[in-house]
């Protein structure tokens, strides 16, 4: 088993994220993306005997993914508060900043998923699909990187320069953090591109 930075911060970003979620309450959330790790490891098991499973270290590079797609347990309950607002209920701080932690989340993934759909469908897809996939699979330290980017730009947005609760996101708000985002990964994946040569 590898030890790599990347490795150890994939396995921090889920367990803690995974504990955080669980003590906030989202049950459904968390039983959703531990049942997904553990469906990704056991599929893998079968396709890539010896090489993919739960007890190996290919699964745990994309909790991003898992974490997403349990998520939608928590957008069940938003709400639309006035036109073109969104809110959750949040009775903690703690509440609030995990919804910044979904919603940056999201965004990310949406953000990977149109950047990957890009560059497999480039004229140069053996230049930049590689560089994606490295990306999203293989280099789980910038994808934290980008998302505490987000989310921070997110809270300064809402708390220090709106005045305004963390639990409401407008729909301009939301897609400038998309566009953001996904800038920066088209940034990254052509970095990546590039010192491959």
């Amino acid at each position: 088993m590898m030890w790599s930075v990347d490795f150890i911060a994939a396995v921090v970003y889920f367990a803690a994220a995974l504990l955080w979620i669980f003590r906030a309450g989202y049950l459904q959330w968390f039983w959703c993306s531990v049942a997904l790790w553990l469906a990704a490891g056991i599929l893998g098991s079968h396709l890539l005997p010896g090489m993919w499973g739960v007890g190996h270290a290919g699964p745990l590079f994309v909790p991003h993914l898992y974490l997403t797609l349990g998520s939608v347990f928590f957008f069940v309950n938003w709400k639309r508060v006035a036109k073109g607002r969104f809110a959750y209920d949040s009775a903690t701080k703690s509440g609030e900043y995990l919804g910044l932690f979904a919603v940056s989340n999201l965004l990310m993934t949406l953000s990977a998923a149109l950047t990957g759909w890009l560059a497999w469908h480039s004229p140069v897809w053996p230049f930049f699909f590689p560089a994606w996939l490295e990306f999203y699979a293989l280099q789980p330290l910038y994808w934290l990187a980008i998302q505490s980017v987000l989310a921070a730009v997110f809270y300064v947005h809402r708390q220090t320069i709106m005045r305004q609760p963390l639990s409401q996101f407008s729909g301009k708000q939301l897609f400038a953090g998309y566009l953001m985002v996904w800038l920066i990964q088209c940034w990254q994946i052509l970095a990546l591109a590039a010192a491959r040569g």
